[in-house]
């Protein structure tokens, strides 16, 4: 539960996707390298994890402790022990990081401590795959089973930024139910997120810096663009991210405008001992 404001949208089980930790790792990257060139490796590193380990904490708040992953997801993906995880092949200043063994651990201990890692039961993976309007595969079927087992009790976010796997969020969404071993799910709890979305989210009532919204925004856009110059994205993808996330630029100065002056009523609060400050 997020403790600056109960409401707050982002107070829901979440499960993440390997491209969000790709944009934690971006993010960090592209914030902290002003300031640690001309450092060793080792201590870029050891600046690295100390702010991935902030980054995580805040999500696992907004999370109250409700966040996951499909052990598929994280065994296939994300395990930065792999030479060829896709979470460490995505990124070269980051796959540089995990060269060291201490790091890797660390990095390691920190996603086991914070993230719920759920077996979910293969054959219905592939159930639930082939009767889904996008290709998607097996990785991001699973995380989609999970949501969905998950959303029978409680409202459940997946944070991704797949344009297919956001579709068929929205496709299955339109049905209402999804049978799978047999079982009826509702999908009526099922919701999804992009990163720059969460992100915003935690900048507006968390404790997010401005600058490190910016670096979230501008690292997206680099990204995206990195991706179609080197022929991994067709153009149509390449437009599809750009449209979705052109609004979060448009609003950026508005964003850290509106932060600056939250952070400067607060003080004031602070100075005259009110401890409430969100009451007008």
């Amino acid at each position: 539960m997020c403790e600056k404001d109960p409401g707050c949208f982002n107070s829901k089980t979440l499960v993440l996707d390997t491209n969000f930790f790709d944009q934690i790792n971006r993010t960090v990257n592209g914030e902290i390298h002003p300031y640690t060139l001309g450092k060793s490796a080792d201590e870029q590193g050891r600046i690295f994890l100390k702010e991935v380990h902030k980054v995580l904490g805040n999500i696992a708040q907004c999370g109250g402790g409700r966040v996951y992953t499909s052990a598929k997801v994280y065994h296939d993906e994300i395990d930065i022990t792999k030479l060829d995880s896709a979470l460490r092949t995505a990124d070269e200043a980051f796959d540089r990081f995990c060269m060291e063994e201490e790091f890797i651990t660390t990095l390691s201990n920190s996603y086991q401590e914070r993230i719920h890692i759920e077996d979910v039961i293969e054959e219905e993976v592939q159930e639930l795959d082939a009767s889904l309007s996008e290709n998607v595969g097996s990785a991001d079927a699973s995380l989609l089973l999970l949501s969905l087992k998950l959303s029978q009790d409680v409202d459940v976010i997946l944070i991704t930024d797949d344009l297919a796997l956001q579709k068929v969020i929205r496709d299955i969404s339109r049905r209402g139910e999804v049978v799978v071993g047999g079982s009826h799910f509702s999908t009526a709890s099922l919701h999804y997120m992009s990163s720059l979305s969460f992100f915003r989210e935690i900048h507006s009532c968390c404790e997010m810096a401005n600058n490190r919204w910016m670096v979230v925004v501008t690292s997206f856009f680099r990204h995206q663009q990195e991706r179609y110059e080197q022929g991994k994205i067709a153009e149509e993808t390449y437009s599809q991210h750009l449209s979705c996330a052109g609004p979060y630029m448009a609003q950026l100065s508005a964003d850290c405008d509106a932060k600056r002056k939250y952070e400067e009523k607060k003080q004031l609060y602070q100075m005259f001992g009110i401890d409430n400050e969100r009451q007008n």
